[in-house]
């Protein structure tokens, strides 16, 4: 089976990993949910960018990015955007979904970036 690194989390090997998102709607909640997950064995962290009030502009998204990579040195950040018809929180157009993918996913403050296959082939091979 292959396996794949993340940080210092090896997937595919050992025992299952731990998972655990962040839902907050405000730079404040999110702040507050990553500090409580501090004290939690997660191996891997989900930020649920739907839920993110700011979702809608790129430069406050990856600026939350920046600080959830300050909060969580070493464990892996995974960065979601759940659509309504995935059973997210939002909506937004296929062209901005692309956009705010790219814009968090180049910034380097993620380590994964969760693009639905659903979007679109054309998109899906350029994210």
């Amino acid at each position: 089976m292959n396996t794949v690194t993340m940080k210092n989390v090896e997937f595919g090997a050992g025992v299952p990993k731990i998972c655990v998102p962040i839902c907050g709607k405000t730079k404040e909640d999110v702040l507050e949910q990553a500090k409580i997950i501090l004290d939690t064995p997660a191996d891997i962290i989900e930020w649920r960018m739907d839920w993110f009030e700011q979702v809608e502009n790129t430069a406050s998204v990856v600026e939350m990015a920046k600080e959830l990579r300050e909060v969580f040195k070493e464990t892996p950040v995974l960065a979601t955007f759940r659509s309504k018809k995935e059973g997210g929180e939002l909506e937004v157009s296929t062209e901005y979904y692309v956009e705010l993918n790219y814009a968090v996913a180049k910034s380097g403050y993620v380590d994964a970036v969760d693009v639905e296959l659903y979007t679109g082939d054309k998109e899906v091979n350029e994210l």
